[in-house]
């Protein structure tokens, strides 16, 4: 499953069996239908759980509050690309909302598991899986034991041999992947790269490790001064903004994974923040910014690299406010 290079198949070998039920319909294309429907599936549960957040009145959510139809027209724009590609980015951004909706409510055992899932769908849901485990002391049990089972999942072989020859070959690729060659990325440094001018990758390199301990303070710095409800608020956040903007291999069809955010932020600016609808209006014209790859072949070579990432950039300070709504409801859902 590995050839050389820094491209071809990057995920774990546990990613590969949980996938063999659907490689192996036939005709093949009804695999790839499923797994699509699936990813868009889990994409419409987060979304309606997001909702339900906003929306929840009375301990029950109104049929007539439009808050799921404005999430919906918000943040699918975005999740299209990775639908038609059938992407792990679009499963992979719910399995991030529900995580962040699990540990608001202190579902320690499920925010463990999709973690750990998300693990899976792409290597780097490491970034939360280890800000989890770092701020949260009671999700440490949960993450310690689902990781070793989802590994040996991916042992799942009549030749125990060869599958750990491949869990092998996958750590050298992960390791190469890093700096991957003739790869358009979409993040900061592409931005950067798109005005001529080149950074040394050292210094790039430290800006994202920079990134990364910024996002451990913050979660935890969260966690410390509005306990549970703040954490799983910050670790949402910052791993959205790693997974976009300091994400050495996104691509623009990458940022279905900060849509639901902004959809949602731009909601609660609109409902609960006295002249802050303004600021839901930025959020949610960044929400359409962010489909500039669908709108045409000639808007999609003007804003090609460079355009997400600065959108993401310039709105992520609207981004740290948590919602009163996601404090208030914290461990009553």
């Amino acid at each position: 499953m590995y050839p050389g290079g820094t491209h071809g198949f990057l995920y774990a070998p546990t990613f590969a069996v949980l996938f063999s039920p659907l490689n192996s319909l036939r005709p093949e294309i009804l695999g790839e239908i499923l797994w699509r429907a699936f990813g868009f599936g889990l994409f419409a549960l987060g979304l309606w759980r997001l909702a339900d957040v906003s929306s929840r009145q009375h301990g029950r959510m109104e049929t007539s509050d439009p808050t799921f139809l404005w999430i919906v027209l918000l943040a699918v724009p975005a999740s299209l690309a990775s639908l038609n590609n059938g992407q792990t980015n679009l499963p992979l951004s719910a399995s991030l909302v529900l995580t962040a909706l699990a540990l608001r409510d202190q579902k320690w055992n499920l925010s463990g598991l999709l973690l750990s899932l998300s693990v899976v769908l792409k290597p780097i849901a490491l970034a939360p899986w280890m800000l989890a485990f770092a701020v949260i002391p009671a999700m440490r049990s949960p993450l310690i034991v689902g990781i070793p089972i989802l590994g040996l999942v991916g042992f799942l072989h009549y030749s125990p041999s060869y599958a750990w020859g491949e869990w092998t070959e996958f750590f050298h690729k992960l390791v190469a992947s890093y700096t991957p060659q003739n790869l358009r990325v979409s993040d900061l440094f592409g931005a950067i790269g798109k005005t001529g001018v080149s950074v040394p990758p050292m210094l790039e390199k430290g800006v994202r490790a920079g990134a990364c301990l910024a996002a451990l303070a913050y979660v935890w710095q969260s966690s410390r001064r509005q306990g549970i409800a703040g954490a799983s608020w910050a670790l949402w956040v910052s791993t959205a903004l790693v997974f976009t903007v300091f994400n050495p291999r996104v691509e623009t069809n990458s940022y279905v994974l900060i849509s639901p955010l902004l959809a949602y932020a731009a909601v609660s600016y609109w409902r609960e923040v006295n002249g802050g609808k303004w600021k839901g209006v930025i959020l949610g014209t960044a929400c359409i910014g962010l489909m500039c790859d669908g709108m045409g072949l000639w808007i999609y070579k003007a804003t090609d690299v460079w355009f997400k990432p600065l959108i993401v950039l310039l709105i992520s300070p609207l981004l740290f406010r948590m919602p009163q709504e996601w404090k208030a409801g914290s461990g009553n859902s």
